[in-house]
Order: C-alpha cells, then sequence, then structure tokens
C-alpha cells in the first residue's frame, strides 16, 4: 500500500512540475526535454523525502 502512495505521490508531482515548467517556458524541442528530466528530477527527490520520512516513522513506532 505504501509504494502505491508513493508512486501516487511521484505523479502528481511529476505532472504538476512537467506543466508548471511547460507554461514558463517556450515550446522549443529541447526546452521540453530538459522540462522531462527536471519534472522526473523533482518528482523523485520528493517521493524519496516522503518515503524517508515515513521509513523514519515507522522506525519510531518501533
Amino acid at each position: 500500500m505504501e509504494i502505491i502512495k508513493a508512486f501516487i505521490v511521484y505523479l502528481i508531482s511529476y505532472t504538476f512540475t512537467y506543466y508548471s515548467i511547460k507554461y514558463s517556458l517556450s515550446d522549443h524541442i529541447l526546452i521540453s526535454t530538459m522540462n522531462i528530466g527536471i519534472s522526473a528530477l523533482v518528482a523523485a527527490s520528493v517521493t524519496a523525502f516522503l518515503s524517508a520520512d515515513l521509513i523514519k516513522r515507522k522506525k519510531n513506532e518501533i
């Protein structure tokens, strides 16, 4: 269940950052490729941060 929640957080943060960057920059192919990379990095880092926080909380409960 936690993996599904992390994946949903990843998708939401990916789409949010992708479209916010896309509408703030032009539609050039190089910039579109950069948008995808930046969005994936931001989404992965947000997911990793939330997963690490969840792991810390579970260790404190034990």
